[in-house]
């Protein structure tokens, strides 16, 4: 049967070990079709280290420029083992790491970069890859003795959990990939042509998910007859399938709000007075402005992101820690206003509420050369006063609120919400709350402030769950960093996956899943020691989605929402 290869891209991680040499001697007597021209033309190899991201960032760069997306990749696998001289109570963990590091790292990179390629290519011309294949195959397969071959499959099996984790990317990529592993192959000199047969869709595409076994029709391995040569292919029924593929994906584009409160000593000021408040409690906020903010800031600077976000700053910050906030400002950071001393707004009058926005905008001017245009409210205490001061002072967007939880839109002037006076008949008081229009600008008697909300929430932050703060009812401090990021993890998975579900009839781009993913931070709970590294790991995890996933500063992401005039989100 025809395979139905021909001008196909085929890599082959490994190719320098038995099973290369295999398919090389294939492929150089012209019996696998993705060769047609001569091998200096169509034949690329390309050595290095498969566990460096870099390396392999190249090689694909390289491969795919020349031969165009990979249709089939083959990845040769290498069977885990302890140690060969000692027993396993004797043997370092970082062994097992090393294993680890050269079986599953290399096969997670070039996996991620093939279906990197292929993505990017289906979005470009909407349309699916052809013959989207992934052969794995241990490299025992093929320098193990017949008697050694059957027990393969077994020590494939430690692969199961592996490629498991492919189902949620196959089945978002392409309707008809097909993932398969060759368990045994009977002959050695079969190897390559097993790989080739497995990888057709012409021959084998109704499989996927499967360990397979090849073997040989015929028993002579001399017999140079086409029926010796025909390859049996057989589902190796002592394995448990892998999972199958399978719906398109929408291609994607993600705005991460990233984004620091530099609450500090002012935590313990305003929304957080308590008369019980103590030498303790202001020591943590000195540790926030001095040490905290500055972990954070060469975090951000490591992973080229500074420039990239916003720190809300209170005015009291600003004056008490001047060298570090110069230190951000200089960053190329974002500074918007977060109140004078952390006040909330029902702490205040309007006279002492508009006072502190005065005082706080020339702090911000004074260092920034320009006036800011962002507000987010302490412990996110805004009220209906709020709105119009921040107008009047020419804010272009605020932050405290969470009519939706991953878009931005436009705020209402206010929310007239009545509760019950319990202490009048009940039909006083069971009424409807009016709700602004849900398209902008609004057609009811709920009128549209001229700003845009970015919103926030408490469980798109740190300080709650992870920070103890002896007087504050609502704090926590030994949440394991894990749990939170985990479900920060989980918050953009599920957006990820549905937010497209929520854009229907609004004007974003048709097939586009668009989104922000505010995150709020804190030098008081961020800088530990113990919180950073989950910090930093979370943000790598982000910027691992590569260029649908951005960082942009909140003006940035207001001053494009304005000019879509997105709805109202309710």
């Amino acid at each position: 049967m025809d395979l139905q290869l021909k001008g196909l891209h085929v890599l082959v991680t490994g190719a320098d070990g038995p099973i290369g040499a295999t398919v090389d001697e294939f492929i150089m007597l012209r019996k696998w079709p993705p060769f047609p021209m001569r091998a200096s033309q169509s034949l690329l190899v390309l050595e290095g280290n498969l566990t460096d991201e870099a390396f392999v960032t190249t090689a694909f760069a390289e491969s795919t420029a020349r031969f165009g997306p990979i249709n089939v990749l083959v990845v040769v696998t290498t069977t885990m083992f302890f140690n060969d001289h000692y027993p396993i109570w004797r043997t370092a963990l970082g062994h097992l790491d090393l294993i680890y590091q050269d079986s599953i790292r290399e096969s997670f990179l070039v996996i991620k970069h093939t279906f990197q390629v292929a993505n990017d290519h289906q979005l470009d011309t909407q349309c699916q890859l052809e013959n989207l294949a992934i052969v794995f195959v241990e490299s025992a397969v093929a320098d193990a003795t017949l008697a050694e071959r059957t027990t393969i499959s077994g020590s494939l099996s430690m692969l199961h959990g592996f490629l498991q984790a492919l189902k949620r990317d196959l089945e978002y990529l392409n309707t008809k990939a097909t993932i398969n592993v060759l368990a045994r192959v009977s002959h050695l000199e079969d190897v390559g042509r097993a790989i080739a047969t497995v990888a057709s869709h012409n021959v084998t595409g109704h499989l996927s998910g499967q360990y397979l076994n090849v073997r040989r029709l015929g028993h002579s391995s001399q017999n140079n007859t086409e029926e010796a040569k025909r390859l049996i292919v057989e589902v190796d029924s002592s394995s448990t399938p892998i999972s199958k593929p399978f719906t398109m994906q929408h291609k994607h584009r993600v705005r991460v709000a990233l984004s620091v409160d530099f609450d500090a000593i002012s935590a313990h000021l305003g929304t957080g007075k308590h008369p019980d408040n103590n030498m303790s409690d202001y020591s943590a906020g000195i540790f926030a402005g001095k040490v905290g903010a500055l972990r954070l800031l060469r975090l951000f600077k490591r992973l080229d992101l500074a420039d990239k976000m916003t720190w809300f700053i209170p005015g009291h910050s600003m004056e008490t820690f001047p060298a570090e906030v110069k230190q951000i400002v200089e960053s190329g950071s974002e500074i918007g206003l977060h109140g004078y001393s952390h006040e909330g707004a029902y702490q205040m009058s309007e006279e002492q509420e508009s006072d502190v926005l005065q005082k706080c905008i020339d702090l911000a001017t004074q260092l920034t050369g320009k006036k800011p245009i962002g507000y987010r409210a302490p412990l996110y205490q805004i009220r209906e006063t709020t709105i119009p001061l921040l107008e009047k002072y020419g804010f272009k967007y605020d932050s405290s609120l969470t009519h939706h939880d991953s878009q931005p839109y436009r705020l209402a002037l206010t929310l007239p919400i009545h509760p019950p006076d319990f202490s009048k008949p009940a039909s006083t008081w069971m009424h409807p709350t009016p709700l602004p229009s849900s398209s902008y600008p609004s057609d009811n008697k709920v009128p549209f402030s001229s700003l845009i909300e970015i919103p926030c929430n408490w469980y798109g932050e740190d300080e709650t769950p992870l920070s103890y703060l002896p007087h504050v009812p609502n704090s926590h401090g030994y949440v394991d960093v894990r749990v939170i990021e985990q479900m920060w993890k989980d918050r953009f998975m599920w957006l990820w996956e549905h937010a497209h579900e929520e854009q229907e009839g609004t004007e974003g781009k048709e097939g586009i899943t668009e989104f922000i993913f505010p995150m709020v931070l804190h030098p008081d709970t961020s800088g530990m020691a113990h919180v950073i590294g989950m910090v930093e790991r979370f943000l790598k995890w982000l910027r691992g989605w590569g260029p649908e996933v951005e960082f942009w500063r909140y003006e940035d992401i207001a001053r494009e929402a304005r000019a879509k005039e997105r709805p109202a989100m309710l």
